[in-house]
């Protein structure tokens, strides 16, 4: 949507209307403000500056106090007039496509020098950290604290431990009480809890939906303009995964083109790729959809290619498999379509020289599959995988970038979200 403004303008006898288009502030960009405060004051205390909250990007505030017979505020001086409470306001103003946003803090007037409070800060935390302490803030004065968490969704806090809940952000408080000389103070931190990174590579596929996954840090290797593999929307839930609910998803769903995501080779130890899947039928296909490569995206030596195998007697039912030098092996369990699962494969790196768990040496890395459904308890790497050691007779490759691959005859008809790469077990809290 645009906003129209008109012009007059008047030379000489002659009138001139005109009129020029501004993009709609509301629509677009999201502002992120951080922590907001007021420190409490002494009712002789003189005017004093208010801090601006910080700001993702540039825009001026102005202030506003919900209590007029406490303090009163011009620009952003804010001036003391009674004792009591006030909430300060501050609004950052529309810039360009970012739209106003507001954040508030509690003022106190004291009749008693109140505390001075500093250096109260929260690190990041990851989703799934232990319960933590929380470090005082610094204070000329000797009252006890006591902590509060805005967003309870995000942190409890019992005494001084703060246990996290959920991802987001939570305004820590922190309140000294009176303690002669001094009255009672307070002061906040935010605390933000996001998703633990992958250590090697992720994707949620947070592209606009229909946009081109080449135009999203994929590359093309095959069929490079046939049937693009898209962003779609929605994305896929999976109840405690990392990746879940997240951005777009990754449709391929058509014949032609193969993409790859590259990163840093790992040449030893293990690499886990996860992502969720959703399948739809289609017809029966042994062409793999998913796998392990080489960095160079011309080099054509696949690991854990992995493919979906329509059930002969159930046509509402599949098999997830490995292709490998003409061997297909197919999971024992059968699995249905339309339904969301989480598929982890892993491929560990065996030293030469070294006998891999099938006592071979040439073709020695281990590829092997992991299915979760809804109901799976996946925490921990379990010791059995759901489908072991793929065709040893594969070559073995240094793993540098992973393939989402539509078959040249038939489409694999699959949706994934929510793709992490890793060297550790790291889906899940």
């Amino acid at each position: 949507m645009k906003l129209f403004n008109k012009y007059v303008l008047l030379i000489g006898s002659i009138l001139f209307i005109y009129s020029c288009s501004t993009e709609d502030v509301s629509v677009g960009l999201a502002t992120d403000l951080g922590s907001f405060n007021v420190p409490a004051k002494q009712l002789s205390s003189a005017p004093f500056e208010l801090t601006p909250p910080t700001s993702n990007r540039p825009g001026s505030f102005t202030y506003q106090s919900s209590n007029t017979s406490v303090a009163v505020i011009k620009g952003s001086t804010l001036t003391v007039v009674g004792i009591g409470t006030a909430t300060i306001t501050a609004t950052q103003l529309n810039y360009q496509k970012y739209a106003a946003v507001s954040t508030t803090a509690d003022f106190k007037v004291t009749e008693f020098e109140p505390a001075t409070l500093s250096s109260f800060t929260i690190p990041l935390k990851f989703i799934g950290d232990a319960p933590f302490q929380l470090t005082a803030p610094s204070s000329n004065s000797t009252g006890a604290f006591t902590y509060s968490s805005s967003n309870l969704a995000v942190a409890t806090i019992s005494g001084s431990t703060v246990t996290i809940v959920g991802l987001g952000k939570s305004v820590i408080t922190a309140t000294q009480a009176a303690r002669n000389p001094y009255d009672t103070a307070f002061i906040s931190a935010t605390l933000e809890v996001i998703i633990p990174p992958a250590n090697i590579i992720a994707d949620n596929f947070l592209g606009a939906d229909g946009s081109n996954l080449t135009d999203n840090g994929w590359i093309a290797h095959s069929s490079t303009a046939t049937n693009p593999i898209k962003n779609s929307n929605p994305g896929l839930t999976f109840s405690n995964y990392y990746g879940s609910n997240i951005g777009n998803a990754a449709s391929a769903t058509s014949v032609g083109q193969d993409v790859s995501l590259q990163f840093t080779s790992v040449s030893s130890g293990t690499v886990y790729a996860s992502f969720m899947i959703k399948a739809a039928p289609s017809a029966l296909s042994n062409g793999y959809f998913f796998a392990f490569g080489n960095n160079a995206t011309s080099d054509t030596a696949y690991r854990g290619q992995l493919l979906i195998n329509q059930d002969a007697t159930d046509l509402t039912k599949f098999r997830f498999g490995f292709s490998a030098n003409a061997t297909i092996r197919l999971t024992p369990p059968v699995y249905t379509y339309g339904e969301t699962y989480l598929v982890v494969i892993k491929y560990k790196i065996i030293p030469p020289g070294t006998l891999n768990a099938n006592g071979i040496t040439t073709g020695r890395d281990e590829v092997s599959l992991f299915v979760f459904n809804s109901g799976s308890n996946y925490k921990l790497e379990p010791s059995i995988p759901t489908l072991g050691i793929e065709d040893t007779a594969s070559v073995d490759i240094i793993p540098g970038r992973v393939v989402i691959r539509q078959d040249n005859t038939t489409s694999p008809n699959v949706i994934l979200d929510g793709l992490r790469v890793d060297t550790l077990w790291n889906i899940r809290n």
